[in-house]
C-alpha cells in the first residue's frame, strides 16, 4: 500500500556505481518499475546532456533504458495517482513525452509533452 503523499527520490537506491545506470528494484516505493534505470547524474562528464538538469534532489536520477518505454505500476495492483514529477530530455530538444494512465487495460488518461535538455 502506497503512503498518501509518497516522495519517490531515488536517493536511498545504493550500489549505483555504474554510470550506465542500474535498475529500479520491483517494490521500491511500494510500484513496480519495468525499464525505468537510476543513476548518479552529477558524475555525468557530458556537459551538455540533459542528465545534470534531471537532478532534482541530488544526486540521483531515474530514466527510461535504451530509450524504451518505461513502466511504473502498483506493485498491489491498486490504483495510484501521481502528483507531480519532474523530467527533461537528455539528448535532444523537443523529445515528446507520452504519459498514460491505464485501469485494468482500459485507458483513462493521456498526455504528451515536450522535453528539452535545459
Amino acid at each position: 500500500c502506497l503512503e498518501p503523499s509518497l516522495l519517490i527520490t531515488f536517493d536511498d537506491i545504493t550500489n549505483i556505481t555504474n554510470t550506465s545506470g542500474v535498475p529500479v528494484p520491483h517494490g521500491y516505493g511500494g510500484l513496480n518499475w519495468e525499464n525505468v534505470l537510476v543513476l548518479n547524474g552529477l558524475n555525468d562528464s557530458n556537459p551538455t546532456s540533459g542528465y545534470r538538469t534531471g537532478v532534482v534532489s541530488p544526486p540521483y536520477l531515474a530514466f527510461d533504458g535504451w530509450g524504451s518505454p518505461m513502466a511504473i505500476t502498483n506493485a498491489a495492483t491498486n490504483t495510484f495517482t501521481i502528483n507531480s514529477f519532474y523530467s527533461c530530455a537528455v539528448w535532444y530538444d523537443n523529445v515528446t513525452l507520452e504519459i498514460t494512465g491505464t485501469r485494468e487495460g482500459t485507458t483513462l488518461y493521456t498526455k504528451s509533452v515536450s522535453l528539452f535538455t535545459q
